[in-house]
């Protein structure tokens, strides 16, 4: 598995997954989903606001999920360390290698093929 192949997996699975599953229970009407306080607040807001806007919160919720992982491979890249870090963080997958360009390749596959 090569590095954009695994941007590629994070985009899918973390990013699209996750941001459907979220959506899918928001507009659920299964009153068991709710039981959690926070996904009742968040029903609440969701279903308190109209369509145009729905799609807006949409819209924010990818941007902010985006720049959240993308954030993260930029420390898992070795482009960002925190502080008193001495060394950037290497993943390595079969002995190999693989991180450098992570953040760079998911960043380039949702410009080129978007975020669905």
């Amino acid at each position: 598995m090569n590095e954009e192949l695994i941007a590629k997996n994070i985009k899918n699975e973390v990013l699209i997954e996750n941001f459907k599953r979220y959506f899918d229970i928001l507009e659920s009407s299964n009153k068991e989903l709710f039981k959690d306080k926070y996904w009742s607040k968040a029903q609440q807001l969701y279903n308190s606001i109209d369509s145009e806007n729905k799609e807006n919160l949409k819209e924010f919720i990818k941007m902010v999920m985006i720049e959240s992982v993308a954030e993260v491979l930029a420390f898992v890249d070795g482009i960002a360390t925190f502080d008193e870090q001495e060394y950037p963080f290497e993943l390595f997958y079969n002995n190999i290698k693989i991180s450098g360009s992570l953040q760079e390749y998911l960043l380039m596959d949702i410009e080129d093929n978007g975020f669905e």
